[in-house]
């Protein structure tokens, strides 16, 4: 996954649904689960700002590779 400066709402939702296989109910499930790597915040509350967003990326290629605890 290419990740550039600019991270929109649209690029996000493209790339978490690739990783999710579009599957809604793995997603939702993702997005309410406190995650360690976000300081035990769910991935839901990134996702209004564009700060956010790109650190949500940055998370979903760590977890595409495998690069996760």
């Amino acid at each position: 996954m290419k990740i550039n400066h600019n991270c929109s709402e649209l690029q996000l939702e493209h790339e978490l649904n690739i990783f999710f296989n579009s599957d809604k109910a793995k997603l939702d499930e993702w997005f309410d689960t406190p995650i360690p790597r976000l300081d035990g915040q769910c991935p839901r509350t990134f996702l209004f700002t564009e700060e956010k967003r790109r650190e949500l990326l940055t998370v979903l290629e760590e977890m595409k590779f495998g690069e996760m605890a």
